[in-house]
């Protein structure tokens, strides 16, 4: 009976060391997640940064055309 016990608190142990490996990839997902949301933001900025910039440009250029 103390054989099976302590193969039982073994694999608690295995149990709980596997739980604490998945939470810990879990939180790095997490954080590449959250850092991958970040970086498209900027990149949705930096294209509307760029779109306002083309209209203001083809207005410019709007005034040299010849008609």
């Amino acid at each position: 009976m103390a054989g099976s016990s302590e193969q039982m608190a073994q694999s608690i142990r295995s149990i709980a060391q596997v739980a604490e490996s998945t939470a810990a990839g879990t939180q790095e997902v997490a954080a590449a997640g959250q850092q991958q949301a970040s970086s498209m933001q900027q990149v949705t900025e930096s294209a509307n940064d760029l779109s306002r910039m083309a209209d203001q440009l083809q207005k410019h250029i709007n005034r040299f055309k010849i008609s």
